[in-house]
């Protein structure tokens, strides 16, 4: 089959299954669609002139600081950490040359992948 009668084939299938499904041939903003609702800019208004129980409000810091001043203190939270560990002591190796044994406290997988 040619692409482009496989193509044909898909859209088809596609504009069978339903309304909402879009194709090249039919796509319509969902806001140009016919089924949507526009409010008239007269409701618009009349919502903006009227009274809402969300805006700001501006207090004076009078207010605020005798509202404060009634609260009880809050307890501090506490956070059960565990204590840090010392670095780990370094270690004389014995042997033909002396050496001292290191350890760097970081993975295996990071010190892969920056190849050591």
């Amino acid at each position: 089959m040619d692409p482009r009668e496989r193509a044909d084939a898909l859209l088809a299938r596609a504009r069978a299954r339903g309304a909402f499904v879009v194709t090249p041939d039919d796509a319509v903003s969902p806001m140009d669609a016919s089924n949507t609702q526009q409010i008239p800019r007269s409701v618009v208004d009349r919502i903006d002139q009227g009274e809402d129980p969300d805006t700001t409000a501006v207090v004076p810091s009078s207010v605020i600081d005798s509202v404060q001043s009634s609260l009880q203190p809050k307890p501090g939270t506490r956070v059960d950490l565990r204590p840090v560990a010392p670095d780990p002591q370094e270690e004389e190796v014995g042997g033909l040359i002396p050496t001292t044994k290191q350890t760097t406290g970081r993975s295996d997988l990071s010190r892969r992948l920056e190849g050591f």
